[in-house]
């Protein structure tokens, strides 16, 4: 009997789609930047299964739990627009959109998704082309409410510093999460420039930024018990991380270190780092590392929460890199609280809705 392909790994380019067909499956294009000039930093992510989106997480589970009955919920189904804007250590707007599966269309051949109103494309010149547009929401006593009244828009350009081919990893192995998980270096250092219209301004954007890509046939959260994501920009080279603490004491933390430069991309995952300890906590009890050691030329320190929620956290640390100072911009996320019920209606009163009908 043939087997029915959960995803291509025949495409032309690591970065383009791979066009996931998995159910509860994903891939997501993830672009940061920085403007340290004005205490600036962005966040764009275009998602084909939303895979902390509350309502893609209890499709899947009613699936797997009872397969003859259920319809498989499939990443198209789960198709999201994603982007905020922070200033000064705090949230100044951000969105979160749903589309309908025929609004989704990315390329096997090159990056170019769109979504929506929104769309990402490399251009002739290797740079990233990025419009966001979307109806910001902000948190109320009720829990959150959309801003129908407002827009959210930018029109960024990421310039990478280097031109090499996007590099493909293992980004979580089965061992823990009883799936295939992939994690696509492509442009892991950038120029970024644009302007973002917010409150009625346009305020032009420079500064630095980073770009990846992952994809997978699951869900990252079953086996996972915390995970800490970040990356570190100077001038001359780059630095991106992660750590998986398992849900099993018996499996080992999942360490990944990648350094960049003109050179190429080096693996210093096995280099010596200290354990973790997650040993401050926010007052929704989310723990992170006060400060981490991942490799003999890496360590951060002195984190700043710029965005806290109840299952997931983003920091910026303070980076001794090789010797040169600089930032790190980090995450932290708890997947399996996404699974509780008063907090997914939350999330998914959130995400706007509107173009789904």
């Amino acid at each position: 009997m043939p087997k029915i392909s959960l995803y291509r790994t025949d495409v032309a380019d690591p970065d383009a789609s791979h066009d996931v067909r998995a159910p509860g499956g994903y891939e997501w294009w993830y672009f940061d930047a920085e403007d340290t000039a004005n205490d600036r930093q962005i966040v764009a992510i275009f998602l084909n299964g939303f895979i902390f989106h509350p309502g893609y997480l209890r499709a899947y589970r009613r699936y797997m739990n009872r397969p003859t009955r259920f319809a498989p919920p499939l990443p198209q189904d789960y198709a999201c627009a994603y982007f905020v804007v922070y200033e000064k250590g705090k949230i100044r707007k951000q969105f979160m959109a749903q589309y309908p599966r025929a609004d989704f269309i990315a390329s096997m051949e090159s990056p170019d998704v769109r979504l929506g109103p929104n769309a990402m494309c490399r251009d002739d010149a290797g740079n990233y082309q990025l419009q966001l547009s979307g109806t910001p929401w902000k948190l109320t006593g009720q829990g959150p409410k959309l801003l129908s009244e407002e827009r959210l828009c930018a029109r960024l350009t990421f310039r990478p510093q280097w031109q090499h081919r996007p590099v493909e990893r293992e980004f979580l192995t089965r061992a823990m999460t009883r799936a295939d998980h992939h994690w696509v270096i492509a442009a892991p250092s950038c120029d970024v420039e644009g302007t973002i219209d917010v409150d009625g301004s346009a305020l032009r954007f420079n500064g630095r930024g980073y770009h990846d890509h992952n994809y997978g046939s699951a869900p990252i959260g079953p086996g996972l018990k915390r995970w800490i994501w970040g990356r570190v920009l100077t001038e001359t080279k780059a630095a991106t991380f992660h750590v998986a603490v398992p849900e099993d004491p018996k499996l080992p933390d999942e360490r990944h270190v990648l350094i960049v430069d003109e050179a190429g991309i080096r693996d210093v995952s096995t280099e010596s780092g200290e354990p973790i300890r997650f040993n401050r906590r926010t007052v929704l009890a989310l723990a992170y590392p006060d400060n981490l050691s991942l490799s003999n030329e890496l360590t951060i320190r002195n984190p700043r929460v710029i965005d806290s929620t109840p299952f997931y956290l983003r920091l910026i640390y303070d980076a001794d890199f090789g010797g040169q100072q600089a930032t790190a911009f980090c995450e932290v996320a708890y997947p399996r609280r996404l699974l509780w019920p008063i907090l997914g209606r939350m999330i998914e009163m959130s995400i706007d809705k509107r173009a789904m009908g």
